[in-house]
């Protein structure tokens, strides 16, 4: 019997530290929002912003990892968000794609990966190329993955996976 497959995984996600900070630092908005109450508009325009960067602090702590690789054969693709984690193999994943953009003076990246619905079949049942209409967009950024986008996409065609790249 030959035991010999790779199952090696590879997971990304936002750095803990981020996360900490952003709860540290909605909660210091929220206490600075009390200290400066004789200022009502200053108060509440405080307080939204530290109640929304503690969400954003205590959203990237919960969804660890964003996005997880079990190299196998079949290759799984895992995603996790708010409601769970869903599981895609390269015959469920409709496109994987790395764009890079300008933004500010400086090129940033998305990587957006085109998967196909639970009931969704694999094989196009009209034969056609070019997009379908049953299908999700996962879109991941650097601040989502922790890492840079190249060894996402590196260990991702290294399990079997089709990406297309535009740089």
């Amino acid at each position: 019997m030959d035991n010999s497959a790779d199952f090696s995984t590879h997971a990304w996600s936002t750095p803990v530290g981020a996360g900490v900070a952003g709860c540290v630092g909605g909660v210091i908005l929220l206490g600075g929002a009390v200290v400066v109450s004789n200022d009502p508009a200053g108060s509440v325009l405080m307080g939204i912003a530290g109640v929304l960067l503690f969400a954003l602090g205590v959203y990237t702590l919960l969804v660890r990892p964003r996005l997880e690789l079990t190299a196998g054969h079949p290759a799984t693709l895992t995603v996790r968000g708010l409601t769970g984690r869903r599981s895609y193999t390269p015959d469920r994943v409709e496109r994987i794609r790395l764009l890079s953009m300008r933004r500010v003076g400086r090129r940033v990246g998305q990587l957006e990966i085109d998967v196909l619905d639970d009931n969704a079949e694999t094989s196009r049942p009209d034969g056609s190329d070019g997009p379908r209409d049953d299908t999700r967009l996962l879109v991941f950024s650097r601040w989502d993955l922790g890492t840079d986008l190249l060894s996402v996409v590196d260990a991702l065609r290294a399990a079997g996976f089709h990406v297309d790249d535009d740089r």
